[in-house]
Formats: C-alpha cells, structure tokens, sequence
C-alpha cells in the first residue's frame, strides 16, 4: 500500500510512534515498502520511495540515497530494499524529478545559482531538502537518530559530494559517493560548478566536509570513456577521461586541499572490483561502509592512468 497525504498526516494526530513494533502501528506508514510525498520544506513537493526492515523502532539507522541523472529513485530503492531488509535500517530515496527539476543545475548542482548565476535562496537549494525530510522521519518515527547515512550514486554522487561542500551543519554521519561522473573540485580559483568560484561569500565549508567520515567509491570497471552519458567537457576532461580516473583525482584534490589548510582529512578511497556503471553492483559495499565497515578493497590514490 503507497503512502499518502492522509495516512502521512495520520502521525500528527497523536497516533502511538513506533517503538521496536511492526509496521502500521504509527508513523503512517502501512508495509516495509512504499512511497510517501514530503513537503515539509520551501521547495517542491518530493515523491520519497522507502523501504526497511520488518520491524523499526526509535534506534533503526535512517540511510539516504539519492538516485542519479535517470530520477528513478523507485528503481534505486527496490536495489537496496534487500539490503534495507538484511542490515535493520530504513532507506529513504526521494525523486527530484525532470518537472520542478528540470536542469541538471536544478539538481545534482543544487540549484544555487539562477540563470543570470545569482545566488538563489538557501532554503530552496536542492540540498536543503535533505535536513528538513531527516526531522521529518525522526519525527514520524520518535526516533532517536542524530545522524544520517548518505549515499549518492552517479548525477546523486555529484548531489552528495557538493552537498557536503555547501551545507556543513547537515547531520550526515558517515557518507558514500560513488562513481561520479565529474566532481566539484575544491578550487576557490576554479568557476562553479566545475570550482567554487561564484558561489556565495562562505557558501562552501570545505573544513567541515573534509572532516566528515566519507568514502569515494570507484567502480573498477567503470572506465569506459564514451559511455552514453559520460560529460566532456574541457573542465570534465581535466579531471581524466574515464570516471574510474576522474574520482582519483577528486579525491587526491580533496586530501591535498586539506593539507595545504592544515585540517582534518577523514575520507578514504575504495573499490568495487568489476563493477562497471550500476548502483545495483555498488550498493552491496555502500552499505557496508555506511554501517561502519572497513572498504573490502582499498583504493589507491596514486594510482595514475
């Protein structure tokens, strides 16, 4: 049974919270597996496909994933429903679908900048959605999470990784951005959304974001430098030619900005040996790092290509 409206608005009538129970005693929430529209924020409504365990209760993990330049985050939630079901925790995909979305700008970039590249408010920033639909489900659920799992996939690793960049107060705990197809580099000096320049004054805290226990996950084999939806551009191509490439070297960008900033660098680089361009084939280890597993295959920053 989908969740709707009603059944959402049931939870703030004073209906018994879920506490260690089986589902559709509380929350509005009728089966493991659903949707639900959120529009607790000053932007669009989101359709938010979820799934989790048989039972939840106030300590279940809440994990966002964020679907990439498809907007299929119905399919994006059936690959991790298992996953969800095996590891005890609820996973939450909201769609920022092509209508209120349109523009990759719209999206995976956040929509920080208007047309004419002025600054848009905060509170409608795509990434703002996030915080807002965390309150929400704590709520729903009398939750006792303080924290969040994030993970972006693909056009939702570029959502994830500039997320991080731009709101650093967000209560994601441990993170996951695998196989972006180009990165937001953290260069001052360097035009968005390629760079931070022309964002806001203090929009980026790249100190925070670097502090946050985070994990850039490459696909082995998702090398192919004329995949269909892979960007070239001459800034995309700067950044190496391949996604597998591209990803070294954000993440040696990454580790050296802090460095040379003197401050804490908590992410690590990992890899999912034969897995190409598919969410369903990096999932498996996302979840293993987001419950705080070691990477099964330890990345190498200096590889070259």
């Amino acid at each position: 049974m989908t969740l709707t409206r009603r059944t959402l608005s049931l939870a703030t009538l004073g209906l018994p919270m879920l506490a260690g129970t089986a589902w559709g005693r509380g929350a509005g929430f009728s089966e493991p597996v659903g949707d639900y529209l959120f529009d607790a924020w000053a932007g669009e409504p989101l359709r938010v496909f979820y799934a989790g365990p048989d039972a939840i209760g106030p300590d279940t993990p809440i994990v966002f994933v964020i679907h990439g330049v498809q907007r299929d985050a119905d399919v994006y939630r059936d690959q991790w429903k298992d996953l969800a079901a095996a590891g005890g925790f609820l996973v939450l995909c909201p769609q920022f679908d092509k209508t209120a979305f349109p523009k990759e700008s719209d999206f995976s970039q956040g929509r920080v900048l208007g047309p004419d590249d002025t600054p848009l408010p905060r509170d409608r920033w795509s990434f703002s959605a996030i915080e807002p639909m965390f309150d929400d489900i704590v709520r729903r659920l009398g939750s006792t999470q303080t924290t969040y799992r994030f993970y972006g996939h693909s056009g939702g690793s570029q959502f994830v990784h500039r997320c991080l960049f731009l709101t650093p107060k967000a209560r994601a705990g441990r993170v996951v951005m695998a196989n972006a197809g180009w990165y937001t580099m953290p260069d001052p000096a360097q035009a968005w959304p390629y760079g931070l320049k022309g964002l806001p004054p203090g929009a980026a805290d790249l100190a925070a974001a670097f502090a946050r226990p985070s994990t850039v996950l490459l696909g082995e084999a998702d090398n192919d430098p004329n995949h269909r939806s892979l960007r070239h551009t001459p800034e995309a191509d700067a950044q190496g030619m391949h996604r597998f490439a591209r990803g070294h070297r954000f993440f040696r960008a990454c580790r050296d900005r802090a460095k040379a900033m003197g401050v804490p660098f908590r992410w690590t680089l990992a890899y999912v040996p034969g897995a190409d361009h598919q969410n369903r084939l990096m999932a498996p280890e996302a979840a293993r790092l987001l419950a705080g597993q070691p990477p099964a295959h330890p990345g190498d920053p200096a590889r070259t290509f």
